[in-house]
């Protein structure tokens, strides 16, 4: 198989469960967190699911990028 679809399959396959871990935690956090206040004044469950789970993945997206995507041609040689 040739090296362009293996790195095209594989950042796929990254980005696919990059994004599900997104809303998993994303749909996790406003469960598992309370309701008091929090720093902003808003309930720490929103604060976390809205502020911090963004922020974390950003993150995650930029290292992401940085580590497994690869400046590759998609021309065909031939």
């Amino acid at each position: 198989m040739d090296n362009r679809f293996v790195q095209a399959h594989r950042e796929a396959g990254w980005s696919f469960w990059l994004a599900v871990a997104y809303l998993a935690a994303w749909s996790l956090v406003p469960l598992l967190a309370d309701d008091k206040q929090g720093i902003t004044g808003l309930p720490h469950w929103f604060e976390l699911a809205c502020l911090l789970v963004p922020a974390l993945f950003i993150v995650l997206c930029w290292l992401m990028i940085r580590l497994v995507f690869r400046d590759i041609s998609l021309e065909d040689e031939q």
